[in-house]
């Protein structure tokens, strides 16, 4: 499977070889975070707890879009998140086929 590294697509699989098996995640590139939307588009509590981000991104209706699949265990994480954040309205979901080809995750034409 392919991966994205510094914005060019390398065809090779993750080295597990030098790290005797074990998955190293990478540091974060992204250190913000979403700001909260406007009022009436979630509720006041959750909107207040986010009013302590400081962010330059602000959350709005089809700006964002989560891409996931139910068999990646980092997937589930942002699935609670954007449930417990009640961001359901205003970042959309698509969940894709769950078996990983050669390519990497496929949309299921089925759907």
């Amino acid at each position: 499977m392919g991966r994205l590294v510094d914005g060019v697509w390398k065809d090779e699989w993750y080295d597990t070889a030098r790290t005797e098996g074990r998955f190293e995640r990478e540091d974060a590139k992204f250190e913000w975070g979403i700001k909260p939307p406007a009022e009436g588009q979630i509720s006041e509590a959750a909107r207040q707890a986010s009013l302590k981000e400081q962010t330059p991104f602000i959350a709005e209706a089809g700006r964002y879009h989560l891409y996931v699949s139910l068999a990646c265990p980092w997937a589930h994480r942002t699935i609670i998140f954007r449930q417990l954040k009640e961001l359901e309205p205003l970042i959309g979901m698509t969940v894709v086929h769950p078996h990983m080809l050669e390519n990497g995750w496929e949309f299921d034409d089925a759907k």
